[in-house]
């Protein structure tokens, strides 16, 4: 009976440490990615290019405090793939190779939500 017990509460603990994990992930893509849709209708718009320096250079202060966070949950190449991306957009937006950007933009976005999908607890990531 005692094994049994101790079974249950080791998988309430795998279960709710999983649901915590996704849960997290999904808020902070759905920041970073709204972040980053803003800054491409901000592009789009052709803004002022010290408001799109700025907008770059938050989202990326965020990426920074985010990416140690999952460098515990997500591999690191991956991550290397976000950081890159977001680098390669901040320099073209400062070089003023603005209209270039959004290709970079739209690869992050793309990454950001691979990961929220492959980092998902189900019956397809686990078999």
């Amino acid at each position: 009976m005692k094994q049994i017990i101790i079974m249950i509460i080791i998988l309430i603990i795998i279960f709710t440490g999983a649901w915590y994990t996704q849960k997290f992930l999904d808020e902070t893509t759905s920041n970073l990615v709204g972040k980053l849709e803003d800054l491409k209708t901000k592009v789009e718009d052709s803004e002022n290019n010290e408001k799109l320096e700025q907008k770059t250079d938050e989202i990326y202060g965020e990426w920074k405090d985010i990416s140690e966070k999952w460098s515990v949950i997500v591999l690191h190449d991956e991550l290397d793939l976000i950081e890159t991306s977001l680098i390669k957009i901040k320099s073209k937006i400062k070089t003023g190779n603005i209209e270039e950007s959004m290709e970079d933009i739209d690869t992050s976005i793309f990454l950001l939500k691979h990961i929220k999908e492959k980092e998902k607890t189900s019956l397809k990531n686990i078999f």
